[in-house]
């Protein structure tokens, strides 16, 4: 504990001298954005600014826990105070009411930069909806297992790959590989568009992995509970979805696999949509916050890495992750992506 005695209070006139000025500073380095911090003793005057962003269910906590501290900063855009609504939305769902232009959110992050793409495609209204946005965070696609499943395929010297995929059997040993449909998830899609860049699977393996699919992320991780001690299933699914999983089902966690050739990362971009100037610099003030220290932290407790794919070494340790980044596999070109996301409508039968 610091037994440093705390400095005298300033005089009024000298706190307000040097409130004035670190706004004036925060204004001049804003890179634009007419925007300020206020401070708890200075009420905001007039209504506030209020914008709306619309993010994937998984990091609407983190974000919210963001947004209330930002609020409580009182972040003004042209003397008006800002609020910030965060909305927890499928990305799918999002990405079509952009393209029909009937959506008024300011702002959108989904878990995946190729789904700016899809809003973009999917109508007129997608012009309005940039081709990127930084990154927020990052969540690398693994298979989650058991941990009798992960010691059995270390002792059988199995190492993670996609090519498990392709087969039921590893080393000798039964694995019950499951994944969701890359044309509505975006780990699926990663899923199709690494194997295709280790392996060429053929069309029965890809029907095979299309006829095991579960209906959702909770019927995935059923799997986890619903096999017995000798399944040794495999769910490709983000880190980030796992550790949401341990959470609610201590003391046996699953642990995340990455395969030794590399893997995809989700990115979560923050993509302006708003039209308004004065709401786009108020989202913009929201993205400086999001992005601080103190937030990769918030963050990071709920499970998400870096944009680097780095995490704390404590918060690594406190969820059973590796905190180096994962190797990286090449980036997919958008046709390539397409053709993932495609891969089951080409498997399934006449």
């Amino acid at each position: 504990m610091d037994a440093t005695p705390a400095p005298p209070a300033s005089p009024a006139w000298r706190r307000r001298r040097v409130l004035v000025a670190a706004a004036v500073l925060l204004a001049g380095l804003g890179g634009g954005g007419v925007w300020a911090i206020g401070t708890l003793t200075e009420p905001c005057p007039g209504a506030p600014l209020s914008v709306t962003v619309a993010v994937e269910p998984e990091i609407a906590p983190p974000l919210r826990e963001i947004a209330d501290r930002f609020e409580t900063a009182r972040h003004r855009v042209t003397g008006r105070c800002v609020t910030v609504r965060i909305t927890a939305a499928d990305a799918a769902t999002t990405a079509r009411a952009l393209g029909r232009g009937d959506s008024d959110v300011d702002a959108w992050v989904p878990e995946s930069t190729n789904r700016l793409t899809e809003a973009r495609r999917a109508g007129p209204g997608g012009s309005d909806v940039p081709p990127d946005g930084p990154s927020l965070a990052g969540s690398p696609v693994v298979f989650a297992t058991t941990r009798p499943a992960a010691d059995d395929l270390r002792a059988a010297r199995v190492r993670p790959s996609w090519r498990l995929l392709l087969s039921d059997h590893a080393g000798g040993l039964w694995v019950a590989h499951r994944m969701l449909d890359p044309a509505v998830d975006t780990t699926g899609t990663f899923a199709m568009a690494a194997l295709d860049q280790v392996a060429n699977p053929g069309r029965a393996a890809v029907a095979e992995l299309r006829r095991t699919a579960p209906k959702g992320v909770a019927p995935l991780f059923a799997e986890l509970t619903g096999v017995d001690r000798f399944g040794r299933p495999l769910l490709v699914t983000s880190e980030q979805t796992m550790v949401n999983h341990n959470l609610a089902h201590r003391p046996n966690p699953a642990v995340a696999l990455v395969p030794h050739e590399g893997t995809l990362m989700l990115d979560y971009p923050l993509a302006v949509v708003a039209k308004d100037p004065q709401r786009r610099e108020a989202v913009d003030a929201f993205l400086s916050a999001a992005r601080s220290r103190s937030s990769r932290i918030t963050l990071q407790r709920y499970g998400f890495r870096a944009p680097d794919g780095t995490i704390g070494a404590s918060q690594a340790r406190r969820l059973g992750l590796d905190p180096a980044a994962p190797k990286p596999l090449k980036l997919p070109t958008r046709k390539e992506l397409d053709r993932a996301a495609a891969s089951w409508r080409v498997s399934a039968p006449r």
